[in-house]
């Protein structure tokens, strides 16, 4: 694996989670005696999971830009 090919990778690998951990959520059930209070905790311990991995997903995107960004205008400078 080069450089190049580590964002999106990473993109890919953080992808996946994501789907993991919105499955996750989207399966939770209030467990028999649970507490609306214990089952909201572990809501919200998921959907901080989720918005982790959003913030990584759009954080591998803008590298991924940069990266093509960086690579056109190099480029450009060898073809001139």
């Amino acid at each position: 694996m080069n450089n190049n090919d580590a964002p999106q990778e990473n993109l890919q690998l953080i992808r996946q989670q994501l789907a993991e951990a919105t499955k996750e959520l989207n399966n939770l059930k209030m467990r028999r005696g649970e507490s609306l209070r214990d089952f909201e905790y572990r809501v919200k311990e998921r959907s901080d999971k989720i918005l982790s991995l959003k913030v990584a997903e759009q954080v591998q995107l803008h590298q991924i830009e940069q990266d093509a960004r960086a690579a056109e205008a190099e480029l450009l400078k060898k073809n001139s």
